[in-house]
C-alpha cells in the first residue's frame, strides 16, 4: 500500500486534485493547485512527491506532474469514461467504474473486450450496472500492482466467458488471475470511490483494504496485498 507517512495537508491535496479532475477532465497545473490551496509550488510539490510515494497517485517517471490520479488516468488510457457534457480517461474498466461510482450520475464507459478488437459500452444507470452478463479478469495479483500500476491495470480486461478469458492468457502469454462477475467490480468500486469527490479523501490502511477485499468475496492468494 506504500510505506511513506502522509500528512493532513497531503490528503488535502489529494483530495482537491481528485475534484479538480472531476471538474476539468484534466489536471490542474500545479502551480493552479499551489494557487487554490495558497501555499507556494515547493509545498504542493513536495505534497506529490509524498503521495506518490505512499501510491496515492502516480507521477511521471522523470518529473513531479501527476499522471495517474486513481481513478482517473491523465493521459489516453483503454477506456473513455463519459458523463453529461464531461469524459474522462481511465486505465482499465475497474478505474472506469469508479469514475462513474465517485460521479454518483449517469455514465457510459467506453473500452475494449480483451482490450482487443471487439468495442463494448458500459452503462451505468441509477446506479445499476446494466451489462451484468460480462466478467472481468484481473491478471495480475493484488500484491504486485504497484509494481507497475499501469501494467496492472492494462491486464485488467472485460471478457464474455472464462472460455475467452483462457484463450486470452494463452494469446497473449499473461497468467490468469482472478475471473470475477462484473456486477462484483462494480459494487466494489462503488465502496471503494463512491465517497471519493465528497468526503476529505483518506488512504485506506491495509487492514481496511483487506477487509473491502472481503465483504465482496474477494479471497484466497490472488487477493493478498503482501
Amino acid at each position: 500500500m506504500g510505506g511513506a507517512t502522509l500528512t493532513p495537508f497531503d490528503l488535502t491535496v489529494r483530495g482537491e486534485l481528485t475534484r479538480a479532475i472531476a471538474e476539468l477532465g484534466h489536471a490542474p497545473a500545479n502551480e493552479s493547485l499551489a494557487q487554490l490551496l495558497g501555499v507556494p509550488l515547493p509545498v504542493i510539490e513536495q505534497a506529490l512527491r509524498r503521495l506518490h510515494d505512499a501510491h496515492a497517485l502516480l507521477l511521471h517517471p522523470h518529473c513531479c506532474v501527476p499522471w495517474v490520479v486513481h481513478p482517473f488516468a491523465l493521459s489516453p488510457g483503454s477506456c473513455w469514461v463519459q458523463s453529461r457534457d464531461r469524459g474522462w480517461w481511465a486505465n482499465c474498466l475497474y478505474c472506469g467504474m469508479g469514475i462513474a461510482a465517485a460521479l454518483q450520475r449517469d455514465t457510459t464507459i467506453h473500452t475494449r473486450i480483451g482490450g482487443e478488437h471487439e468495442p463494448v459500452v458500459i452503462h451505468i444507470h441509477d446506479g445499476q450496472l446494466q451489462e451484468t452478463a460480462l466478467i472481468f479478469h484481473l491478471s495480475t495479483p493484488v500484491s504486485a500492482w504497484w509494481d507497475n500500476v499501469i501494467h496492472a491495470c492494462a491486464s485488467f480486461q472485460p471478457f464474455h466467458s472464462e472460455t475467452d478469458v483462457d484463450a486470452w492468457c494463452d494469446r497473449h502469454a499473461l497468467p490468469r488471475g482472478a475471473i470475477v462477475p462484473l456486477s462484483s467490480m462494480w459494487a466494489f468500486a462503488t465502496d471503494w470511490y463512491g465517497d471519493y469527490l465528497r468526503k476529505p479523501w483518506l488512504k485506506r490502511s491495509t487492514d481496511e483494504a483487506e477487509a473491502l477485499f472481503l465483504k465482496h468475496g474477494f479471497t484466497g492468494k490472488f487477493w493478498q496485498i503482501s
